[in-house]
């Protein structure tokens, strides 16, 4: 079933895009049957003493290239502006390949370019290598990961870091008295030193209004143990709006 899925959002808070961790699960869509389109928008206007105005996008393109193998584009775009002064903009694109091993273990190879203003990063490219296995019992379907990967960022005054992480995450959906549970963890520590680590959560909650409309309530919070550029440890964002779905 390919699902298209259009976020209006009704509220929005600052440091919503403020995650150096990119968050692929939500644009990553089983495919049933040759391609899977998946997009996101999240838009907000304010007018009166000052003008505010934000966007935020994503992209999902999947293809199956036999009966084990997907190709995916992922990719996603995000400003926010008061009284035209920009106040950030982040986006990131990711390719990556799907083989299915065996039942239920999937090996990933990915390519990921970024940038985000707001965390001072001028560019961030990752490769690397996942095995993730998907679990699904009566009331829960749970997927985890697990792999390494090659990080180059650049940051604003032009210093650089490489060095090598691991990539560890977990995500469990379920549905709790006709509410759509989310919940997605990420853990990246850097395979050289262990205190240099990564942390991303992320908790969404849908609730039905129609049969193809939905009240979201999206919340993030995440850790660097190793700030550069003396940024704060700690971001934190809520998204609320509404999630418009259409299936063909």
């Amino acid at each position: 079933m390919k699902k298209l899925l259009i976020l209006l959002s009704v509220l929005y808070f600052h440091l919503g895009k403020s995650q150096t961790i990119v968050n692929t699960y939500d644009l990553v869509t089983p495919i049933d049957s040759i391609w899977s389109a998946t997009t996101e928008l999240q838009g907000t206007f304010a007018a009166g003493n000052g003008v505010f105005t934000a966007l935020n996008s994503g992209l999902g393109l999947g293809r199956t290239i036999n009966d084990r193998t997907e190709a995916w584009f992922l990719g996603g775009y995000n400003y926010a502006s008061e009284s035209g002064n920009a106040i950030y903009s982040t986006g990131f694109t990711n390719f990556r390949l799907h083989y299915m091993a065996k039942e239920n273990l999937q090996i990933q190879l990915f390519y990921q370019s970024q940038f985000n203003s707001a965390l001072e990063i001028n560019s961030r490219n990752l490769l690397g290598l996942n095995l993730a296995r998907r679990f699904k019992t009566e009331e829960y379907l749970y997927s985890l990961t697990t792999g390494v990967f090659q990080e180059a960022e650049i940051y604003s005054d032009l210093s650089e870091k490489n060095l090598n992480r691991a990539n560890i995450a977990a995500s469990v959906t379920t549905e709790v008295s006709d509410v759509d549970v989310h919940l997605t963890l990420y853990y990246q520590p850097a395979l050289s030193v262990f205190d240099d680590y990564r942390m991303l959560g992320e908790l969404s909650l849908q609730f039905p209004i129609s049969e193809q409309l939905e009240f979201e309530i999206e919340s993030a919070l995440r850790y660097d143990s190793d700030p550069h550029l003396n940024l704060l440890p700690l971001d934190f964002s809520t998204v609320i709006g509404m999630v418009y779905s259409i299936s063909n």
